[in-house]
């Protein structure tokens, strides 16, 4: 109620404000969660023919680790702001998979990413920003990605008609308390967005506990 009011989050994250303490406390709380989503991720999709991935706004690691540990054929970087890579550094160290996933200081919403990708992965990222910086951060993404390649976006995404998934509508009161401008985008949003950076064949999948997978292919 409050953030009605006042007409901003009152609760506010700024996620590039976060001391190392901060990021490692809140990262660890969805660390196993992460992993998880790396794993379904793995064994909905065929990751049989890549060779590299970044992990954008990756937080823990979770996503590279897991994915790296099933698919040994992958050498992964996870992308972050520089305040969250140290506490990376410690999740990837604790669960030895420092030979296989690297890290990248780096903040895409304000430039492309260094290197060249077969696959990108963003959970719960584009969701932290606003239409206006969810457009340049995907281009900047895009940029990065082979020819070809793909991009797998994980999180809350709304219905065109924004009153579905119910979970979904659920957490956009949230999003209000904690984001300047985040949300549960919509389906079309996305799909402009990914077309708009350079994607193509984009699809939509609806898990069961009402998070969605939207997965894109790189032109040509």
């Amino acid at each position: 109620a409050a953030t009605i009011r006042a007409g901003s989050a009152q609760a506010k994250i700024d996620f590039s404000a976060l001391s190392p303490e901060e990021v490692e406390l809140l990262r660890g709380r969805r660390h196993a969660d992460t992993m998880a989503a790396g794993r379904d991720l793995v064994a909905r999709f065929d990751f049989s023919s890549h060779r590299t991935l970044v992990d954008v706004g990756g937080g823990s690691g979770g996503l590279a680790i897991a994915i790296t540990g099933l698919c040994p054929n992958i050498q992964a970087t996870v992308a972050d702001l520089p305040n969250v890579v140290p506490a990376t550094e410690k999740f990837v160290a604790e669960a030895g998979a420092t030979g296989r996933v690297e890290l990248l200081a780096a903040n895409v919403v304000e430039a492309r990413l260094t290197g060249s990708f077969d696959v990108a992965v963003l959970r719960n990222f584009i969701q932290v920003l606003s239409p206006e910086l969810a457009r340049p951060a995907l281009r900047n993404v895009g940029r990065a990605i082979k020819p070809g390649g793909a991009i797998y976006i994980l999180g809350q995404i709304i219905d065109d008609s924004r009153v579905s998934p119910p979970k979904t509508v659920l957490s956009n009161l949230y999003f209000l308390n904690i984001y300047d401008g985040g949300q549960a985008h919509t389906e079309h949003e996305y799909r402009n967005w990914l077309t708009e950076a350079g994607f193509e064949d984009v699809e939509r999948v609806v898990l069961p506990n009402a998070g969605s997978i939207v997965r894109a292919r790189k032109q040509s």
